[in-house]
């Protein structure tokens, strides 16, 4: 027997001894089946050489001889894949592969595995699992001898014990190298704790605090509208001097290894101090103390008190201390003022299309905020005394992020407003991935673009609807023949409408005078055309360059001779595509016969009705 791998060379020599004529020699597999190789005979020998095996060139190969009589000898030839790469160890985490040698977490619940490439024949190789040196698991043969490179791969679920250690997969086969791979089973964060007071007062000091098991770092951040902003790895992160900037969404991530745990606390800043009114009298009286947002309180001595903690700008009034007796009564009041940054901002943001919209802000605040609305990029506008802001005519270009500012001497507020205006989309550009006019057999690409995701579909001549969510949808057309000619549109679609591209269309061109035109006579050709943008209309003879565009498509030939006999094409363009119509002049003496030809160009957009009138002038 020979056994060879894969693209390896190979040469077989059957030599025939004592024959005295020359021999002559077949070379044919078992059951008479042709073989590969190509024969080189001697004299004295015959050599079938393969210069590159493969897989069909396993076969019990004869060397027949004849040389006065019949002869002949075997030879058995086995063929195995051989790769040097073709091992690789996957961790299946959920539904997400990692692939290089993972190191895994317990908290991932994973699936292990090994998986050889291109093999052949597979009951040569054997897959094992193994911790450290003892197996653990090995593949059983199950796939179906077949005669062509197969895939096989083992799976196995990690458990506790083997945490920390290295889980290696081992391919062995017969004749070929063994392989391996390794893949780290390590110990991840099991649980994550951080605070659980997280309300503090301004000028407070407030602790954040992130634990978790193993050797696990620690990254603080803070969640902003459009970022992660690292604060601290500390596992405690401190805030001396709590303002309302602080307030927000904090985020602890606890990381080892591969594997990591997250978890968001929401941090709330309080304005207020704590405050108390107290009320004395010279003796023991009935005494009450009201006002403002207080519900009264009362008591019988020389003194009463009430507390408010975390004074806010509702307590803002005037409270007063009664004093009673059997003889009267006499009061004395005092003016509580609160100061503190604009809070409870409102705005309202309903907006539709080619509406106008009223934007109204109000705050609660000491000393009065200004208040002013910008575009995001832009600069603040003037302060609105009342807090209305109104946008008019919107339309799809207002659509952006605005910000509301609130200023007072103690601090600002600032409140940021996404404002989406509803309407039907903008009209798709729809294009071609070539200029010019194709040709048969040309392989061709529609495209059409919009300025945002919407609900595209192309659709025309012989193609069927095609739609595609997104700012793009293109179809190709292969060796385009003439049976796609026509007319293509796109159609883009949202909740409140449809726009439809359209290059010029229905396209009209009349020629005046009429069927018979005598030498020296003048001709008036009018064309007109349906479409938008509207299109640039020019008159040019074949060969030619095109003349000027005429404002209203009416061109005129003045003193007709017979050089004027010839091809005349009347082009409509705007910047969506383009249409072209032919005319052929034909002047017999002084007698001019006019016939209007039109021609398609595959891919444009054509008229849908064209005549000719001819007139005498």
């Amino acid at each position: 027997s020979v056994v060879k791998h894969v693209n390896e060379s190979l040469e077989l020599v059957c030599t025939a001894l004592d024959c005295q004529d020359e021999p002559k020699y077949t070379w044919r597999g078992i059951l008479d089946t042709i073989i590969g190789g190509k024969m080189e005979s001697g004299q004295k020998s015959s050599r079938r050489v393969y210069n590159q095996l493969t897989i069909e060139d396993e076969k019990t190969i004869l060397c027949k001889v004849n040389c006065g009589g019949h002869g002949q000898a075997t030879a058995n030839v086995k063929v195995y894949c051989k790769y040097r790469q073709c091992i690789s160890c996957v961790a299946i985490l959920k539904t997400n592969p990692v692939k290089n040698d993972p190191v895994l977490s317990r908290l991932n619940h994973s699936t292990l595995m090994c998986r050889v490439s291109s093999l052949y024949p597979v009951h040569m190789f054997k897959l094992e699992w193994l911790r450290g040196e003892t197996v653990i698991s090995r593949w059983e043969d199950s796939v179906d001898y077949e005669k062509r490179l197969q895939d096989i791969r083992s799976l196995y679920t990690p458990s506790e014990e083997d945490l920390g250690k290295n889980i290696t997969c081992f391919k062995t086969s017969q004749n070929i190298l063994n392989h391996w791979c390794i893949c780290s089973f390590a110990d991840g964060p099991a649980f994550l704790t951080t605070s659980s007071n997280t309300t503090v007062k301004i000028g407070e000091r407030l602790e954040l605090k992130c634990d978790a098991d193993g050797k696990s770092s620690i990254t603080w951040r803070k969640l902003e509208k459009s970022e992660a902003i690292p604060i601290t790895t500390n596992r405690v992160h401190v805030i001396e001097k709590a303002t309302s900037a602080h307030a927000g969404v904090y985020e602890c991530e606890a990381s080892a290894e591969l594997a990591s745990r997250r978890s968001r606390v929401s941090v709330t800043v309080k304005a207020g101090d704590n405050v108390t009114i107290i009320c004395d009298s010279d003796s023991p009286l009935r005494l009450n103390i009201s006002g403002a947002s207080l519900n009264q309180v009362e008591k019988h001595g020389s003194s009463v008190s009430v507390n408010l903690p975390s004074i806010q700008l509702r307590d803002s009034g005037l409270y007063h201390c009664e004093a009673r007796n059997a003889f009267g009564s006499k009061r004395s009041s005092v003016n509580v003022t609160v100061r503190g940054t604009p809070l409870l901002v409102y705005p309202s943001t309903q907006v539709m299309e080619a509406q106008n919209i009223t934007i109204h802000c109000s705050t609660v605040s000491f000393p009065p905020a200004s208040i002013t609305l910008s575009r995001e990029g832009n600069e603040p506008g003037s302060p609105s005394p009342n807090g209305i802001f109104h946008l008019f005519n919107i339309t799809s270009e207002d659509t952006g992020t605005y910000m509301v500012n609130f200023t007072n001497e103690l601090g600002y507020e600032t409140l940021t407003i996404e404002i989406m205006v509803k309407g039907p989309p903008n009209a798709p550009i729809i294009r071609l991935n070539q200029t010019g006019n194709p040709k048969a057999g040309d392989n061709v690409t529609i495209i059409c673009d919009s300025d945002f995701p919407l609900r595209l579909n192309i659709s025309g001549a012989s193609l069927n609807q095609v739609e595609k969510h997104g700012s793009s949808v293109s179809v190709n057309l292969p060796s385009i023949q003439l049976r796609d000619s026509g007319l293509y549109h796109c159609e883009a679609r949202n909740a409140f409408g449809s726009k439809r591209s359209t290059p010029p269309m229905n396209s009209t061109v009349l020629v005046y005078p009429s069927t018979q035109v005598m030498e020296a006579q003048n001709i008036t050709i009018h064309c007109s055309t349906v479409s938008f943008p509207p299109a640039s209309i020019t008159l040019s003879r074949e060969g030619n360059e095109p003349g000027s565009p005429s404002p209203n498509g009416i061109f005129h030939l003045f003193n007709i001779t017979s050089e004027d006999t010839g091809t005349y094409m009347v082009n409509f363009t705007n910047e969506l595509g383009y249409e072209t119509l032919t005319i052929e002049i034909m002047v017999k003496g002084k007698l001019r016969d006019f016939m209007l030809k039109k021609k398609m160009l595959a891919l444009q957009i054509w008229p849908v009705k064209h005549y000719c009138v001819i007139d005498i002038i």
